[in-house]
């Protein structure tokens, strides 16, 4: 799981650095997108195990 949040991190960061570069918005944008899929990974986990 913990290899999976790394890359969804690195995903996220990549993306950001590529669209934005070094403009001032780009660690908001990198720590919104990043809080909202972590939010989102963490309610399909959660589906899953209580799914079982």
């Amino acid at each position: 799981m913990l290899i999976l949040i790394w890359f969804i991190v690195c995903i996220i960061f990549a993306f950001v650095q590529y669209i934005l570069g070094d403009s001032g918005h780009a660690l908001e944008l990198f720590a919104l997108l990043t809080a909202i899929s972590l939010f989102l990974l963490n309610k399909l986990t959660n589906k899953n195990k209580t799914k079982k």
